[in-house]
């Protein structure tokens, strides 16, 4: 079973103040965590959880033992599906000061096998920077209303992403501010050939693009062939085409 999961955290010791999750039956789960770290003007303007919230909140003892029920966990292990690597540094810090087993089990579990989605959606837009949460929703429901980072929402919205993205046709152009041609240069990991905005092939690295360019005909001249790597970075750079092709380098 899958889970779609996401935290809200306090500012000073990242405290979880807030949980929400939806599973991918359309079952759901929220509830707000008490915590003595003290709620900043940041973060209650960012979230709408407020100091008398979190003081009238459940321990977090309760939640992620309610958590932990709510999952109704048998013999297969839960699929936590989160966006973002923020998630996983709350979730350690809520560990470190557990105060059950439960509790400790929960967060353990969450801390060893949540898995953030963000690389995958990078790769399918073919970009090498994360895109904003909020944007994604846009991209694939118009009619979204603002982003209240409001943890079961937040989880909702994502469920919704990942769903409309496995049913979606890659657009490698639909964020391009989100790519940075010159991030991490000496760590490829894709450069992906494209024609018409459609990614017509992917390679693991700059030899096999470069073994593609000379198992090419040489009809347009050996010159053309010459210093393939070369054409190949600047057509990335400068979004100009090189054999026909755009490129991206991730």
């Amino acid at each position: 079973m899958k889970y779609y999961i996401d935290f809200e955290a306090s500012e000073a010791d990242r405290r979880i103040i807030s949980v929400g999750a939806i599973s991918e039956d359309g079952r759901k789960f929220y509830s707000l965590v008490h915590t003595d770290d003290p709620i900043t003007d940041r973060i209650y303007e960012l979230t709408g959880i407020s100091q008398e919230d979190v003081d009238h909140a459940p321990c977090s003892d309760q939640v992620f033992s309610n958590l932990y029920d709510w999952c109704q966990l048998d013999d297969r292990l839960p699929d936590f599906i989160n966006y973002g690597d923020g998630d996983l540094d709350f979730v350690y810090d809520n560990f470190k000061v557990a105060t059950s087993f439960k509790e400790a089990c929960m967060l353990s579990y969450l801390y060893l096998n949540m898995y953030d989605c963000s690389g995958e959606l990078k790769d399918f837009f073919g970009v090498n920077k994360t895109i904003s949460l909020e944007k994604l929703g846009r991209y694939f429901d118009r009619d979204m209303e603002e982003q209240d980072h409001n943890a079961l929402n937040d989880a909702i919205l994502l469920k919704m992403v990942l769903e409309n993205m496995e049913k979606s046709e890659r657009d490698p152009d639909a964020f391009r501010e989100y790519f940075d041609q010159w991030k991490s240069p000496g760590q490829i990991r894709k450069i992906l050939r494209i024609r018409n905005d459609q990614i017509v092939e992917e390679y693991p690295s700059m030899k096999e693009a470069l073994e593609w360019v000379k198992s090419q005909p040489d009809d347009m001249g050996v010159k053309y062939i010459q210093n393939a790597e070369e054409k190949i970075r600047y057509a990335a750079k400068n979004g100009s085409r090189y054999f026909k092709y755009n490129w991206r380098i991730l």
